[in-house]
């Protein structure tokens, strides 16, 4: 079931005319074909038009017929159309009725993921996680008429326009456009149409429109014979639009029938899922000590000890030459600040910093195409304009320890949303938030500072509706809310002396303000053009009437019900947008009297005796930061990290390997995993399992050892810790231990990712993980037949049912175990030996995966 183009995108007006007159030609082929009889025989056979079938049996069933063929005219005459009035056009609108609809916010409300390591693997995991909601599982009806869309019908997304136009959608179009924001969020689209694009670049959450130009769908897999996509409005077979996952579509009939090719990757993306992608295409040193390396992913590495030096503009980058290919940007430990316009313009999506970073420079990451930001609690300061005119960041965290926000830091930042800012802000600069247009909440944390706001802070917000300010302020700068149009009540707090110039001039929705007694001058134009009702004054009519109202002022608050000696609630821990700043209890030495937070740990490994072992309770928090690795060093020295919950970590000076240890968040979730559980089950068989999901991402820059319980009832059998490793689909063994009596077993980890334990009653890196008793089995090598009677023991990670590159070997049982399956994929079969011996052949004769994820790669 295609889309009809008509309802499927909406156009403008003129559109709308030539879609009129195209219905009224495509009214009168119909009718010629009636007319003239054109449906007639021809040597005996009816003519064949667009896949009408051959030698109906009456005349009833060709009237049938005939109806959808009008149908099928009218669909591709309306799109022939739309091409050529413009192609492009065909997916946008351009009014500015519409583009005002377009400015209403959606009630789809889908937050969009902001990945920005930017893998397929990461896509495909965003696009994926909503195949369990209700609104999109498999079969749920999904037309041009769902409720998915806003209150005029339509979805908007994320992706920017199209020659100009903005975008919005229905049915199919709709449906991918959803998966398309989840993966995506904010990055920019880039479109092609037919011959502008090979197979090659198609990836992972691209948006093709297939069936010469009537339906959308979106890519779920990428492989040598085709793709496997996800869709709305699809018939099944009963010609009702609904949900479909899984499609297979050949890497021909792509090529044959793709009209237009959409991507989010930035131009020139190379996935670090590439096996080359940690080459080094550039390097150097940086004044002070400090070293960086490219590579050829676009990750960026800042490594060394010191500062790093300030340019005045991006020409005097050292990787100006290659900004544009930048995707993620990595400051290693031992850096103590990110240089002024370090990497303005620069093309990167996504930042880590280490805790030994105290300051991000002035114009630091200006006009870059970062998308999501994390600021440490180590930085003290931001500096001037350091986000400024970063377009595509929605969502920034400003951990607890921030101090200083200073001017222009965000201005521009039009994706921002929102901004939680901590108790620690000390003072936000003038225009810090200028014209970051979609924000719709700021909330500072309650604290007891007075804090220094500047002028123009949240001047253009257009949208901002909720305004939470600090417990104490100095002063309402002067055009701090000016032109927040949605703004509808705000309390000043206790401690502003003064009220500015155009503070809240044309604020139209402003009815209710809460004034201080601590208040003196209200400055001119103050509430210009607003719509005052109501003021709640903190202090008495004679106080009130004693304030300084300057020029047009007086007139303004003369129109509002005064209300005297208001008393405001008292504050209290607030809604927070974003996520919430860390926790501020710190992490303590068990059984130390005083000795709690990070430097006192740092400074207790650092002068600790080889041999001693540091026990930490994590007390709430998760991270620990690399400096406090970097202390110990080399030496026998053990530090334990308690997270609560029967979680510990430990780590010995001797196994830091890194230059400087990377910053961790050693929060464990147990239970739950991101590994498919068909990957799980070709390796553990019918085993008892536990999976593992870290919440760290990537290297720690030294081994860790995990204490983890689980379960008494397996004392003295094994844990194997496998890694599932996301560009090959498989899982990887790692390490094992033997499980003591009260459960809990000890296993080495070096990075972070998702994990599975299976548990046996031997050490499964031997090649002996085959299935029990025919499971569809699988070490990492060939596996045992395991059962008395044999079985059909898949292979391992070279063989295998449903999916090794060759068949596993059986082995074992009294009956001899069968070779592993190549079907469907693998290539060649296994052997088998036993008692009696196996049979063998060139496709063995294990069973074929009966969960397969994907009909083009059998994985």
């Amino acid at each position: 079931m295609g889309c009809n183009p008509t309802t499927h995108l909406h156009c403008s007006k003129s559109y709308a005319n030539e879609l009129s007159d195209c219905s009224r030609t495509v009214e009168k082929i119909y009718q010629c074909i009636l007319s003239q009889r054109l449906l007639t025989r021809q040597n005996n056979d009816d003519i064949f038009i667009w896949g009408m079938p051959k030698n109906r049996s009456s005349p009833q069933v060709e009237i049938e017929e005939v109806m959808k063929l009008k149908q099928r005219i009218l669909s591709v005459a309306l799109a022939l159309c739309l091409v050529l009035s413009s192609q492009s056009a065909a997916y946008a609108w351009d009014t500015p009725a519409l583009e005002a609809d377009y400015m209403e916010e959606s009630t789809f409300g889908l937050d969009a993921r902001e990945d920005t390591s930017l893998t397929p693997t990461g896509v495909y995991g965003a696009m994926i996680a909503l195949k369990d909601q209700e609104a999109y599982k498999e079969g749920t009806p999904w037309t041009n008429d769902e409720p998915y869309s806003d209150s005029k019908g339509y979805y908007h997304w994320n992706g920017g326009t199209i020659d100009g136009k903005n975008i919005s959608a229905v049915g199919c179009v709709a449906f991918a456009f959803i998966l398309s924001d989840a993966a995506f969020g904010s990055l920019p689209n880039r479109m092609y149409e037919a011959g502008g694009f090979s197979y090659e670049d198609i990836k992972v959450g691209d948006i093709l429109r297939v069936n010469n130009d009537t339906h959308t769908v979106i890519v779920l897999e990428v492989s040598e014979a085709g793709v496997v996509v996800a869709e709305g409005n699809i018939s099944t077979g009963d010609h009702q639009g609904k949900v479909h996952w899984g499609r297979a579509i050949s890497k021909e009939e792509v090529m044959s029938s793709t009209s237009h090719y959409i991507t989010r990757y930035p131009e020139g993306y190379v996935s670090p899922d590439d096996p080359s992608a940690n080459e080094i295409i550039d390097s150097g040193t940086l004044n002070g000590g400090l070293s960086w390396k490219l590579t050829k992913a676009g990750t960026l590495t800042i490594s060394g000890s010191g500062a790093m030096p300030d340019y005045s503009s991006a020409v005097e980058q050292p990787w100006n030459g290659k900004s544009s290919q930048i995707r993620k940007v990595v400051i290693e430990n031992g850096v103590t600040s990110i240089g002024s316009c370090a990497f303005w313009s620069c093309g990167v999506l996504g930042v880590e910093i280490s805790s030994s970073v105290t300051m991000i420079g002035n114009s630091a990451f200006r006009d870059s195409s970062i998308i999501s930001m994390t600021i440490p609690f180590s930085v003290k300061t931001i500096g001037d304009s350091a986000f400024r005119g970063c377009g595509n960041l929605s969502s920034v965290t400003v951990s607890e320890g921030v101090e200083t926000i200073n001017q222009n830091a965000f201005y521009g930042c039009t994706s921002l949303t929102s901004i939680f800012l901590p108790a620690s802000i000390d003072e936000v600069g003038a225009a810090a938030f200028f014209q970051c247009t979609k924000m719709t909440s700021a909330t500072f944390a309650a604290g007891s500072k007075q804090v220094k706001l500047g002028d123009n802070i949240f001047t253009g917000c257009y949208y901002l509706m909720d305004v939470k300010l600090p417990q104490s302020i100095d002063r309402i700068g002067e055009g701090m809310f000016q032109n927040c149009g949605l703004l509808t009540r705000v309390e000043i707090p206790q401690g502003a002396e003064s009220i500015g110039g155009s503070a809240f001039a044309s604020c139209t929705g402003l009815c209710e303000v809460v004034i201080p007694v601590s208040v003196t001058t209200i400055e001119i134009a103050a509430f210009a053009k607003c719509s005052l009702t109501d003021i709640y004054y903190t202090g008495t009519e004679a106080q009130w009437n004693s304030i300084s109202k300057i020029g047009d002022t007086a007139a303004a608050v003369s129109k509002a019900t005064i209300h005297y000696n208001y008393v405001p609630e008292q504050p209290t821990p607030p809604d927070q947008p974003n996520p919430p700043a860390p926790d501020t209890d710190e992490p303590f030495i068990e059984n130390e009297t005083g000795k709690n937070g990070w430097e006192v740990i740092k400074n207790e490994a650092a002068n600790a005796s080889d041999g001693k072992t540091i026990d930490v309770n994590m007390n709430g928090v998760s991270v620990v930061p690399g400096s406090v690795l970097d202390s110990m060093k080399g030496k026998d020295v053990t530090i334990s990290f308690d997270m609560g919950n029967g979680i510990v970590w430990s780590v010995n000076g001797r196994d830091v390997t890194a230059d400087h240890a990377n910053d961790v968040d050693f929060s464990v979730q147990v239970g739950t995993s991101d590994i498919p559980q068909n990957v799980i089950k070709n390796v553990a068989g019918n085993r008892q399992t536990v999976e593992l999901n870290l919440a760290h991402s990537g290297d720690f820059g030294y081994s860790a050892v995990l204490k983890t319980n689980v379960g008494a009832a397996h004392a003295g059998l094994y844990a194997n810790l496998f890694y599932y490793n996301e560009r090959t689909r498989k899982l990887e063994f790692v390490s094992n231990d033997r499980i003591e009596e009260d459960g809990t077993a000890e296993l080495k980890f070096t990075h972070a990712s998702s994990y599975v334990i299976v548990i046996d009653n031997q050490v499964m890196d031997d090649g002996n993980g085959g299935g029990n008793g025919g499971g569809n089995g699988g070490g990492s090598s060939g596996g045992n037949g395991g059962g008395s009677s044999g079985g059909s023991g898949s292979g391992g990670s070279s063989g295998g049912s449903g999916g090794g590159s060759s068949g596993g070997s059986g082995s074992g049982g009294s009956s001899g175990g069968s070779g592993g399956s190549s079907s469907p994929g693998g290539s060649s079969g296994g052997t088998s030996s036993g008692n009696t011996g196996g049979s063998t052949s060139a496709g063995g004769t294990g069973t074929q995966g009966t969960d397969r994820r994907s009909p083009m790669t059998g994985e």
